[in-house]
């Protein structure tokens, strides 16, 4: 396979996959792989996350609003604590 190839499909993603994973917080990682909480519901994961057990993935924090930069670094910090 060529490599202007790889990855392709993430160029059309928004952010190319990248964010910060509800699990353990991680800031500017790959979300690829998806994790179904006790719910039914499915939460898309970081690689280190994507083992996860049920019981873990219904601690997963929302991060649609979660900046990683300057003054919200705070906001992330107390989070990381709390999980």
């Amino acid at each position: 396979m060529a490599k202007t190839k790889r990855g392709k499909g993430l160029w059309n993603v928004p952010s190319k996959g990248r964010g910060t994973c509800p699990i353990c917080l991680s800031t500017r990682i790959k979300l690829l792989y998806t994790v179904t909480n006790s719910e039914g519901k499915q939460v898309t994961v970081c690689k280190k996350c994507s083992s996860v057990e049920a019981k873990v993935a219904d601690k997963a924090v929302n991060t649609v609003n979660l900046a990683f930069r300057g003054k919200h670094r705070r906001v992330l910090n107390q989070q990381k604590q709390t999980v």
